[in-house]
């Protein structure tokens, strides 16, 4: 009989507390919402390696690459990726290799200042190549037409700037490589001062 006893006060005492659980009010406070916020400013940013490249002497008799290459390496934040675009100062009238002594200027692409053109032998013409390499990471760079270009087919310069490749994404030191050739005439005037240079600019699109 007090075994009977204490099993009924052990039962009356789990369903009190199973009563209280679901039945009786508690009182529950929900507290504020937190709101976590972060600013991230955007970036860009680009650098010419060599930054200095030499045709050495032209000739008729070839169509010259100058050496080395030049390889420009950019990297940007922005949701849209960024562009890299260059600015040839040629004569500060029109774009090409230019001799202060001579005044003479070897125009980009060729004479009537094309966009694009194929040099050929014995024929003034000037432009540059664009390609890319497996370095860096993030989104890829994509060569603007115009500069996308093989063998003796080259893209103009222009005194103002046009698009040299671009990405659609965030990047992080993703590469341009730049090739620069020419070509001359029977005719160019001779002198050792022909010069251009090429300003190079990232911005974030």
């Amino acid at each position: 009989m007090e075994n009977n006893k204490k099993i009924l006060t052990f039962c009356t005492l789990i369903g009190v507390l199973i009563f209280a659980y679901y039945f009786l009010p508690v009182d529950f406070v929900e507290g504020d919402d937190v709101t976590v916020t972060a600013t991230i400013t955007t970036s860009v940013s680009c650098s010419a390696s060599p930054t200095a490249t030499d045709f050495g002497t032209l000739t008729t008799a070839v169509i010259t690459t100058s050496t080395p290459d030049v390889t420009l390496t950019m990297s940007c934040n922005y949701a849209l990726g960024c562009t890299l675009s260059v600015q040839d100062d040629g004569n500060t009238i029109n774009p090409g290799l230019n001799s202060a002594a001579a005044t003479y200027l070897i125009g980009s692409a060729n004479a009537a200042w094309d966009d694009t053109d194929t040099l050929v032998l014995g024929t003034e013409g000037y432009g540059i190549q664009a390609t890319t390499t497996g370095s860096g990471s993030g989104g890829t760079l994509t060569i603007a037409a115009r500069y996308d270009q093989t063998g003796d087919n080259v893209g103009g310069l222009e005194i103002t700037d046009v698009d040299v490749s671009s990405s659609s994404a965030p990047i992080a030191n993703r590469e341009t490589v730049i090739k620069h050739k020419a070509a001359i005439s029977g005719l160019t005037k001779a002198a050792a001062d022909y010069t251009d240079t090429l300003t190079y600019s990232c911005t974030g699109n």
